[in-house]
């Protein structure tokens, strides 16, 4: 979040508000972006993004200037003067302060990108020994995850299965389990599978951590949650064999960008850090506006602001932060330029891609 006032709009649309009237914005959830100076909502670009480069060209013997082939800047030039981005909600439009576009520092785009926990695959031939042998597998936690839905689910979207059971603050922690092995030839045709799954299942740690599936003759344990880093460590209790750690069978997890536990995680930090979702009318008890399911796009700007430090907000000249969620029109994962956010951001001149695009001032 920003060094000062942090503030979080979702929208389960593509389209920003249009239109001349500021409450017209009373949809549930809906973003607009007000112009102040021309009062109206504001859905084409709000800045030029490239500048025209003059080229010479040989045709016929004829020397012609062209003039139309446009050059992308990292700052580029806005064309309107004093904003204000704005939520729409049942009532009251919740709002930014009115910036003044000199004092935008940075927009940057994250479009979607899928969340997947961890993944260990174990093979029947991941286990040195002999059947009827006892394995212990050794789970050493180095960093849990931080999200608010990871430990509660705040606003009763049940985005995990299972809640995360121990402390953000608890990293290096050790679970320990073991189970026999029946047969290493074939794990899927013997009772390992049933062995190992109960293992896991009946821990009340690693239960609530990971799911087990069976695969032919491979083991997967998946992680429920994103921002779990561990390693795993194998040891035959029976021969007495030396401890293997098996790094290469785990596939790191992928935070991604726009899931709908991170859009209800940052409408939650607001909500506990500004009350009520920072909203500028209280008291009112604000809905959740995030979709359980839903792919979003991630717009954040940076923007100073210049009050003084006796408002009790933050000292002038630190950074204020917006984030603007949104989603494709069709509710599937955006993958080209549509719809009005990406019209007045100009995406739609930028190569569209979930790596993300910055424009700095």
């Amino acid at each position: 979040m920003g060094s000062n006032l942090s503030q979080v709009f979702i929208a389960n649309t593509s389209t920003l508000e249009s239109g001349s009237s500021f409450t017209a914005i009373a949809s549930t959830p809906e973003i607009g972006i007000w112009d102040i100076d021309g009062k109206a909502w504001v859905n084409t670009a709000l800045y030029k993004a490239g500048v025209d480069v003059t080229d010479e060209v040989e045709t016929a013997d004829v020397t012609e200037e062209v003039t139309d082939n446009l050059t992308t800047v990292a700052n580029p030039l806005w064309l309107y003067k004093n904003l204000q981005f704005v939520q729409g909600t049942a009532n009251n439009p919740i709002a930014t302060p009115m910036i003044n576009t000199r004092n935008i520092r940075s927009i940057r785009h994250d479009g979607f990108k899928a969340s997947t926990g961890a993944v260990v695959t174990i093979s029947d031939n991941d286990f040195a020994g002999s059947a009827g042998d006892e394995i212990e597998l050794k789970f050493v936690f180095k960093k849990s995850p931080t999200d608010y839905n990871n430990f509660y689910d705040v606003d009763g979207l049940s985005i995990f299965s299972k809640q995360f059971p121990l402390s953000a603050a608890r990293n290096h922690f050790i679970v320990n389990i073991s189970f026999v092995v029946s047969n290493l030839a074939d794990v899927s045709a013997s009772n390992t599978p049933t062995n190992f799954t109960a293992a896991i299942n009946d821990n009340p740690v690693l239960s609530k951590i990971f799911t087990v599936d069976v695969s032919g003759a491979d083991l997967k344990l998946t992680a429920i949650h994103p921002g779990v880093i561990f390693e795993l460590i194998s040891t035959n209790l029976t021969s007495g064999a030396d401890p293997v750690n098996q790094a290469a069978m785990i596939t790191a997890p992928v935070l991604g960008s726009g899931n709908d536990w991170q859009v209800s995680g940052d409408e939650a930090r607001c909500r506990s850090r500004y009350g009520n979702f920072n909203r500028m009318y209280l008291p009112e008890n604000m809905p959740s506006y995030t979709n359980k399911g839903e792919r979003y796009d991630k717009i954040t700007i940076l923007y100073e602001h210049n009050w003084p430090t006796s408002t009790g907000i933050a000292p002038a000249g630190t950074l204020n932060e917006v984030v603007l969620y949104y989603t494709s029109t069709d509710g599937t994962v955006v993958t080209t330029t549509e719809g009005t956010f990406d019209d007045a951001f100009v995406l739609s001149t930028q190569a569209y891609a979930a790596a993300g695009i910055k424009y700095v001032w």
